[in-house]
């Protein structure tokens, strides 16, 4: 993994997990901790990218949401 997909997944915890998968042909597999969702597309904890760009930008803390059950636990 490069040293800038190890620091994000160090850096923001809603991010479990990162699969660099572009030596295969495929993309960049991130995938949030349980209980978050990617804001546009509720519902939805894991997503490709295809630039360590696109990672970085895509997984900013206004790009995730918690989801509302995890929320109101919290509360």
């Amino acid at each position: 993994m490069s040293k800038t997909l190890d620091s994000l997944k160090k850096s923001r915890p809603w991010i479990r997990y990162i699969d660099d998968e572009r030596g295969d042909g495929n993309s960049i597999i991130v995938t949030l901790a349980d209980g978050y969702d990617f804001a546009d597309d509720p519902g939805c904890g894991v997503k490709g990218f295809d630039t360590v760009v696109e990672v970085r930008d895509g997984t900013r803390k206004s790009d995730v949401q918690e989801k509302a059950a995890a929320a109101a636990a919290v509360v």
